[in-house]
C-alpha cells in the first residue's frame, strides 16, 4: 500500500527533531540508571581503582586490614583484578599482591614466596576462577547484581564531593539469600550451595556514594556473621572502599611463564617445600 507523506506530517517530524519532543530524544536526555552507568564503563583496556580497609571484630579481638585493587574491564565484563594488600609494620613482609584472570589466579608475598629466578607463583587454577570488583558483598562490576543491591534502597540523600563528583548516598539493606541469588560474586566466595537458616537471614548494611555520572565513588557495608551456624561465636566486619578513576586506561598483563613458579615449585613462609 502506497503511503503518502503529506506537508503537515514533514512539519511536524521537523518540529520534533528540533524540540526533543519524542520520546527517543526525550529518553537520551534523561538519567541513566547506575546499571547503565557501569555497563558503558565495561569496555576494552579500562578500569576503575579501589581503595578499601575492612576491619573485623570477634568479641573483645579486632583486626583491621587495607588493600588497593586495580581492575580492567572488557567485552561487559570485569576481566583482571591486581589486589595489593597494605601491610602494616607488625604484619609479615612482603605484603602479599594477587592478580586474578578467569581461570587463574598469581600470587605475590610472604604466604607464597617465589622460588630462585621466579617473580609469580601460580596460586590457584581452575576454569570457575573469575576476577570480581567485590566490596565486601557488593559486586561493583556486574550491573545486574548492583541494580539487585540498589532495589533495596531505603533512603537517599545528598552525600559529599568523591573523585570529583557531588554524590547521592543510597542506603539499605540485603540479605544473604537475596545476595546468592543476584550476584555471581556472592556466589563465588559464599560456596556451592545457598545459604540456609540464619545464614539466609543475615542481613547486609549498605551505602552506596554515587556520583552525579551515576557510578560509585564510596561503599560502606557492614554485616555480622557465625564462624560456625548456630554457634555462639559471632564476627561483625565493617568495610569502606572508594573508587577513583573511573574510565582510566588499564592494562594488567598476564605473567609470563618464564616468570612464573608452578604449585610444585613454591615454598611456604618457613621455606620448606610446598605442593599442597
Amino acid at each position: 500500500m502506497k503511503r503518502w507523506i503529506t506537508p503537515l506530517a514533514v512539519a511536524m517530524a521537523a518540529s520534533i527533531a528540533v524540540t526533543g519532543l519524542g520520546t527517543a530524544a526525550g529518553a537520551q536526555t534523561g538519567p541513566i540508571s547506575p546499571a547503565d552507568a557501569l555497563k558503558r564503563q565495561l569496555v576494552d583496556d579500562r578500569g576503575v581503582t579501589m581503595s578499601k580497609v575492612t576491619t573485623s571484630r570477634m568479641g573483645a579481638e579486632k583486626h583491621s586490614s587495607r588493600s588497593k585493587t586495580r581492575t580492567e574491564f572488557g567485552k561487559g565484563t570485569v576481566t583482571a583484578t591486581d589486589v595489593r594488600h597494605i601491610a602494616r609494620s607488625d604484619e609479615p613482609q612482603p605484603p602479599m599482591r594477587f592478580l586474578t584472570f578467569e581461570g587463574r589466579t598469581y600470587c605475590q608475598g610472604w604466604i607464597c614466596p617465589a622460588p630462585e629466578g621466579k617473580t609469580w607463583v601460580l596460586f590457584h587454577e581452575d576454569e570457575k576462577t573469575r576476577p570480581f570488583l567485590n566490596a565486601g558483598a557488593i559486586d561493583l562490576g556486574d550491573p545486574a547484581a548492583l541494580q539487585a543491591v540498589l532495589a533495596t534502597t531505603e533512603t537517599k540523600r545528598a552525600g559529599g564531593v568523591y573523585d570529583g563528583t557531588r554524590t547521592m548516598i543510597h542506603q539499605g539493606t540485603v540479605t544473604y539469600a537475596r545476595l546468592y541469588e543476584t550476584s555471581p560474586a556472592f556466589r563465588d566466595q559464599y560456596g556451592r550451595k545457598p545459604p540456609a537458616g540464619r545464614d539466609a537471614k543475615i542481613k547486609v548494611s549498605w551505602r552506596i556514594w554515587l556520583g552525579e555520572d551515576r557510578l560509585a565513588r564510596r561503599v560502606r557495608t557492614s554485616w555480622t556473621e557465625w564462624i560456625v551456624n548456630g554457634s555462639g561465636i559471632r564476627i561483625s566486619h565493617v568495610l569502606d572502599a572508594r573508587l577513583t578513576g573511573w574510565g582510566a586506561e588499564t592494562d594488567i598483563p598476564v605473567p609470563s611463564a618464564d616468570e612464573t613458579a608452578g604449585r610444585d615449585e613454591w615454598r611456604d613462609s618457613q621455606g620448606r617445600d610446598s605442593v599442597s
